[in-house]
């Protein structure tokens, strides 16, 4: 601060002040410093930019940080405690914080203290030995003049062969050797970031978009790459800030390419280099001056390149899907590029307007090459968005006819069946979209869906983790470690599942997820006073409630929460706070005979029969339209409505049905409530209930212990909890 102006060192005085006095409230954030300080959020990150290069939440965040060191420096306190103190919602991700800002985890700093002391004192006995040792030299100086010329050529010598050894050492450790090896060893992870428009034209910006397009799915096609999509990449468009290596960093990537370049008239210019972020060199920088007609060579000529520089390993079978020319007319593949960037637009701002003109521009390019595969997959993508399947699955079929590895026709056709719920062909075609596109995260996603309805959770998690693996778009991240904190909370693998909550809370800042998996854990331990405990966090974490926990209302976990802890009052408080809330937001209140138990046990019949009855006759439809097929999940819900109105005989009734099938594979959490509510009371000890709790838990046990095993085995677990 001593650098500081005297009115910025005293605005930045009042910042710490305020931060200061919130501590350890961990809700305290951005808005709520604007709010203090008195200014807008964009004028307070604009300030703190000016005056340290940093944002309001870095500012906050090392605030904390820096306070934490100096209770760490005390005797009396553990990590844990202080985490609580300045503010973080959990130790873990205190921990995380702290070893990246500082280089070493929090438990080390009292270690470090005490080496520093300990370095200091010996450097003291060094140089005091060393006097002493002077001084008894001296008097013996001439009685050893004799012995040390006899040994003057040895001592001579020994010093240049120690020089010869440790210079071949480093030749080869770091240089002939190392630099050989370096490229086998490291990752071959690759960020293509978006291309500059060198031309003054912005109507250019659709043709370098699409060679940038180009060539980063001509890398996707290479099982030996890990390519990130442009999903991912988008973010980084008119950077100005972050330098290469921090791009990377967050990419988790070890390669970057930069390209930049204009189309003026029929000559493209284009300058393309590919750098390695770790020795941050160049390897290679290439300028492409050519005929718009030589653009598809150009493409396949970089992306084999790059391949070739990383030495990633590319099949025959790559290198032709690669070499492939997408259409025969340049003319075409314009048309295309002009819709797909259109299409982008209308996807990320749901303006169906903008799908109206790249609907013209795909039909067009269509016009000028019949047999062009990927307009149809794009006007395929549009049909399905508005939900016209049949027109969708027309040009689905229409691209593979032309073009029988076209990943996304795959991909299209995986997402059709799934919606027709044909899942044997969805789960087909979304194989064959990775086969012809090993980094396509979103066919890995819905794959993992897939085997999850199915009860694999072994490869659901495979393919999640995989998702997850490439894609670093912060959107499409924070779906991805919501799926695989739902996944293995299911599992019950609830160290896992916290260890993607805290990532959440890293990326998002959003404690729900953590709190939720703490209210789990608890809950099948039996420690229900930290079961409302948590439940309250999970109410309390968004004020507004709107359901960021799997699309559901807050409220309605923390009233189920009291339901099977049997404080019916308590819930029935939670629920009129539910409504209330509900209304507000002009959301409609459907059936659920949870809401409808709560009203029950408090007398108030009409809420309760609203409830239930709405609850019955729409499980009893499916039934009906799903015959003769058994759905035990709507006779299972039947018989927890008729169990708790004390129709003892109906609930066994549905029950049987459900105990006649294969054990569906129960989440970890709904044994647990299968055990302890108080709506199956009157069935609880009968024979038909206690086989079904006994093949949910054994169905469970054992997906459990497989998927335990097979993912440790593969090195995909960090912590276990049994």
């Amino acid at each position: 601060m001593n650098d500081l102006s005297a009115i910025d060192s005293a605005f930045i005085g009042k910042l710490n002040e305020i931060i200061l006095s919130n501590l350890e409230n961990e809700n305290f954030g951005v808005q709520e410093l604007a709010s203090k300080i008195g200014m807008s959020r964009f004028n307070l990150n604009r300030k703190l930019h000016h005056i340290y290069k940093k944002t309001i939440n870095q500012y906050i965040r090392e605030f904390r940080l820096q306070q934490a060191v100096k209770m760490l420096q005390q005797d009396s306190v553990t990590a844990s405690e202080v985490a609580f103190k300045v503010g973080f919602s959990s130790p873990a991700y205190f921990n995380t914080c702290f070893s990246e800002y500082f280089g070493y985890p929090p438990g080390e700093l009292k270690k470090r203290a005490l080496n520093s002391s300990d370095e200091k004192r010996e450097e003291l006995l060094v140089n005091t030995n060393l006097k002493k040792q002077e001084f008894l030299h001296i008097g013996t100086k001439s009685s050893k003049k004799k012995k040390k010329r006899k040994i003057r050529s040895v001592i001579a010598f020994v010093p240049v062969t120690i020089l010869i050894v440790i210079v071949l050492i480093y030749f080869f450790n770091s240089g002939f050797l190392k630099n050989s090896n370096h490229l086998k060893s490291q990752k071959k992870s690759i960020a293509v970031l978006p291309f500059i428009n060198d031309s003054k034209d912005t109507e250019n910006v659709y043709f370098i978009n699409g060679v940038m397009e180009a060539i980063l799915d001509n890398l996707s096609k290479v099982k030996d790459l890990e390519v990130r999509p442009r999903t991912s990449v988008e973010q980084y468009r008119n950077n100005s800030t972050k330098t290469i290596p921090q791009i990377a960093k967050e990419l988790g990537v070890n390669y970057i390419i930069e390209g930049s370049g204009q189309k003026i008239g029929n000559q493209v210019n284009l300058y393309i280099q590919l750098i390695d972020v770790r020795s941050d060199k160049h390897l290679f920088s290439n300028s492409y001056n050519m005929k718009l007609d030589d653009i598809f060579n150009l493409q396949s000529e970089i992306a084999i390149k790059v391949a070739s520089e990383i030495q990633a390993v590319i099949t025959v079978g790559e290198k032709e899907l690669i070499k492939k020319p997408p259409t025969t007319s340049v003319a075409a593949w314009e048309m295309y590029s002009r819709g797909f960037e259109l299409h982008n637009i209308a996807d990320f701002e749901n303006n169906i307007e903008f799908d109206k003109q790249a609907k013209d521009y795909f039909n067009r390019a269509i016009q000028l090459d019949s047999t062009y595969a990927e307009p149809y997959v794009q006007l395929g993508w549009i049909y399905e968005t508005y939900s016209d399947l049949d027109s969708a699955f027309f040009f689905a079929n229409k691209a593979l006819h032309f073009d029988h590895k076209n990943a996304n026709a795959y991909g299209l056709l995986g997402v059709l069946f799934t919606e027709k719920g044909i899942s044997k062909k969805a789960e087909e075609a979304f194989n064959l979209a990775i086969q012809y596109n090993p980094n396509g995260s979103s066919a890995y996603d819905y794959l993992a869906e897939r085997y999850f309805n199915k009860g694999d959770s072994y490869n659901a998690i495979k393919n999640m983790l995989k998702a997850l693996k490439l894609e670093n778009n912060s959107i499409e991240k924070r779906y991805n470690l919501i799926s695989l904190w739902d996944s293995f909370n299911s599992i019950g693998l609830y160290d896992e599942g916290e260890k993607y909550a805290e990532k959440l809370i890293e990326l998002t800042g959003d404690s729900t997820y953590y709190y939720w998996s703490l209210l789990h854990v608890n809950f099948n331990l039996g420690k229900y006073d930290s079961v409302v405990k948590y439940a309250h966090k999970i109410y309390n974490a968004d004020s507004l409630n709107l359901g960021k926990l799997l699309g559901l209302h807050h409220s309605y976990f923390l009233g189920n929460t009291y339901l099977n802890l049997r404080d019916y009052k308590e819930g029935y408080r939670i629920l009129e706070k539910y409504t209330k809330s509900m209304k507000q937001q002009n959301r409609k209140i459907q059936p659920d005979f949870y809401l409808g138990y709560i009203y029950y046990k408090n007398g108030r019949k009409k809420e309760a029969n609203f409830h239930f009855d709405g609850s019955i006759k729409y499980r009893l439809q499916i039934i009906e339209q799903n015959k003769p097929t058994i759905i035990c999940s709507a006779n299972l819900g039947l018989t927890f409505i008729y169990a708790a109105i004390g129709e003892k005989e109906k609930a066994l009734k549905h029950l049987r049905v459900v105990n006649s099938q294969p054990s569906y594979l129960y989440l970890c959490s709904q044994i647990s409530r299968f055990k302890i509510s108080p709506m199956v009371d009157c069935i609880r000890n009968e024979p038909e209930y206690k086989e079904f709790l006994k093949n949910a838990e054994s169905r469970y046990l054992k997906e459990h212990n497989k998927v335990e095993r097979l993912l440790q085995a593969e090195g995909l677990l960090i912590s276990t909890n049994k």
